[in-house]
Order: C-alpha cells, then sequence, then structure tokens
C-alpha cells in the first residue's frame, strides 16, 4: 500500500547537541507517528535522501532546521514496506496492518 503524507523535521537540543526528529504523518486520520532521531545534521541529509526526496526538497528541510525552524515536506509517498524499513509507522498503518 502507498500512503501519501508529511515528512515533518524537528530540533531541540540535548544540552549543546542539536536533535533532529523525524516523522511521517499520512494524510489520514491524522493518527500518531514514530519518529527517527538523528543527532547529525549529514546523517539527517542521508535518511531524507533514502526516502528518495527531491534534491530541493531536502536543501530546504535542512535550511529551515538549521535556521532554527521546524520543517514540513508535504505529498510525500511512501510504501508501507519503505514506512516499515526506516521506523515510520504510525497508527494508521499499524491498525491496517491488524485489520
Amino acid at each position: 500500500m502507498i500512503y501519501e503524507g508529511t515528512v515533518g523535521v524537528h530540533r531541540t537540543f540535548s544540552g549543546r547537541t542539536p536533535v533532529f526528529d523525524v516523522f511521517f504523518a499520512p494524510n489520514v486520520d491524522g493518527g500518531a507517528c514514530n519518529s527517527r532521531r538523528f543527532r547529525e545534521l549529514a546523517e539527517l541529509a542521508g535518511f531524507l535522501e533514502t526516502l528518495k526526496l527531491s534534491e530541493d526538497a531536502v536543501a530546504k528541510a535542512l535550511q529551515e532546521v538549521c535556521a532554527g525552524r521546524s520543517a514540513s515536506i508535504e505529498h510525500v509517498t511512501l510504501s508501507e514496506e519503505v514506512i516499515l524499513y526506516e521506523g515510520l509507522e504510525s497508527t494508521v498503518t499499524v491498525d491496517r496492518r491488524m485489520n
């Protein structure tokens, strides 16, 4: 199954070290989402690229989080396999598998 939704990136700090949380929110029911955490900007960039997002979308998201804001990339389509493999499950995808 293919899901369309939004990839969100939120920057916080652990002490003085930036921490980047990434989640995928399907456009169905607004269910709760798992997130992936990265401590390096390069790791974050690499992860976003594995989701096959456009270079422009990745660059804009990185620019926004470096400026201290959260970033969101809308109209992203991910397969159920990618969502599971990358640890981005949500109550929407889990509920579908259980029914």
